[in-house]
């Protein structure tokens, strides 16, 4: 049953993640945790396959299990070998999708479960065996762990950020191996994502250099597990205040996803000047220059 139902999740024929049959096998192992082994044994075909779907739900499927099954799949991931089938994708040079989509994953794993000195190390010994290794993606720079022992890595922080990387690095330590409530799951998104947005309006619209840095991407990770597991609250939960405000919340952290993927594709205006201007034209004063850019984007102004 649980092989039939990972199959069908994760369909090279599907064209986008089926949350409904995820969200059916998360249940199925919350309902009964020795389901896991089945489950964790199947994905590790599908992750195996040729089929870069395939794979790429596979690693889906396997990133909201962990977020929302905790301890059965941590350990069924670590007793049936396939951490280190994990790290030999991501060092292989295959679909960038899979490969990020998995180092992601691995790191925000082993954070969340405290790192080196977590329950689960060995989430953190993958992840440090590819940083190692020089792995690191365009959009995330390349993180430097300079102590094997170190329980936790540190967050690459931007000067004056003191207050809101303090309250970001108690949500990223809080373990999540154990069944939690549904009001601390909605009080972790809440954190998560107020930290995100914090930063982002922090952040100067027009020069959005900030959004590529690596404490932001890193919220924004957590910010979309975070999403995960409230949209799963909104399926699963009989209570009906729980529901409404986990719809409230998921429309708040899209916005704040939204914004950001906004913030990334904003690139620095130039202006071109072409050569047939005249030459007074050409020689326009800066000042000047800067209030006309300054009037075009208040036209309402004056």
């Amino acid at each position: 049953m649980a092989s039939e139902m990972v199959k069908a999740a994760t369909s090279e024929k599907l064209k986008e993640m089926d949350w409904a049959k995820n969200i059916e096998i998360c249940e199925l192992v919350a309902q009964d945790p020795g389901k896991a082994k089945d489950v964790i044994k199947s994905i590790k075909k599908c992750i195996g396959s040729r089929s870069k779907n395939a794979q790429l739900y596979a690693v889906m499927l396997l990133e909201m299990l962990m977020n929302n099954c905790g301890e059965p799949i941590h350990k069924q991931v670590i007793d049936n070998g396939l951490l280190p089938i994990l790290v030999k994708i991501v060092k292989k040079k295959t679909e960038l999708p899979v490969r990020e989509k998995i180092f992601l994953l691995l790191d925000a794993t082993q954070t969340s479960l405290g790192g080196a000195k977590g329950k689960f190390p060995q989430y953190y010994e993958a992840y440090y065996e590819l940083v190692s290794a020089g792995v690191k993606f365009m959009n995330r720079p390349n993180v430097v762990i300079t102590q094997v022992h170190n329980p936790v890595p540190e967050a690459i922080i931007e000067p004056n950020k003191d207050n809101l990387s303090s309250r970001s690095n108690g949500v990223q330590q809080e373990a999540n191996v154990q069944p939690v409530s549904d009001t601390s799951i909605i009080r972790k998104a809440s954190s998560v994502m107020e930290v995100l947005r914090d930063v982002l309006n922090s952040m100067d619209p027009r020069h959005p250099e900030g959004a590529t840095d690596e404490f932001v991407l890193d919220l924004v990770e957590q910010c979309t597990f975070q999403k995960q597991r409230i949209m799963h609250l909104v399926m699963t939960s009989r209570d009906e205040a729980v529901v409404s405000q986990c719809i409230e919340l998921n429309e708040e952290l899209q916005k704040v996803l939204v914004r950001h993927d906004t913030l990334l594709s904003v690139h620095p205006t130039t202006t071109t000047v072409p050569s047939n201007l005249k030459e007074d034209e050409e020689e326009e004063d800066a000042e000047s220059l800067y209030r006309r850019y300054d009037l075009s984007l208040y036209p309402f102004i004056g």
